[in-house]
């Protein structure tokens, strides 16, 4: 489910539950879906200290070339 929130997240880049919930690949009720990833957004294990601070490093440091060291 999260790699699918990620992928939904990185191609509307702006986006509410609601948004997610109409989008969202399952074969359920609005409403369903709309509980069901308000629910998985609320884990603990999704805080920002557990998941997104780890996620946001490794996306840095793999978008930017690596620094070049300089010879005095």
């Amino acid at each position: 489910m999260l790699e699918i929130l990620l992928m939904l997240l990185q191609f509307h880049k702006t986006v509410t539950i609601e948004k997610l919930a109409t989008v969202f690949p399952q074969p359920i009720k609005f409403e369903s879906r709309r509980r069901s990833i308000q629910r998985f957004l609320l884990l603990p294990q999704l805080s920002i200290q557990y998941l997104w601070f780890p996620l946001i490093k490794r996306w840095v440091k793999n978008s930017r070339p690596p620094l070049k060291k300089q010879l005095i």
